[in-house]
């Protein structure tokens, strides 16, 4: 595995149902809930975000971010972007 889960309850809740109910703090309103990362390149990022009060995915790497509304779609991309990681650093 070339990422590190940081939220294993919302990580695994995304694949299988919404994560509409997922609760965030006042910081990860703000900042969103970082659910995985790469272990590579720290700055490539799958984060949990409140966009006007609906839960969407947000890929982020180094200064660039990609909201996603489905978890599919995001993991894909999520994904994608781990590979290109991967063949930098061999």
């Amino acid at each position: 595995m070339n990422y590190k889960i940081f939220n294993k309850q919302v990580f695994e809740q995304a694949q299988v149902r919404s994560v509409s109910d997922v609760l965030l703090t006042e910081e990860e309103l703000e900042n969103g809930m970082k659910l995985a990362v790469s272990k590579s390149d720290p700055n490539l990022t799958l984060y949990l975000v409140d966009i006007d009060g609906q839960k969407k995915f947000d890929v982020r790497w180094d200064d660039s971010s990609e909201i996603f509304t489905g978890w599919y779609s995001a993991w894909d991309n999520f994904s994608w972007c781990l590979d290109i990681v991967d063949k930098q650093n061999d």
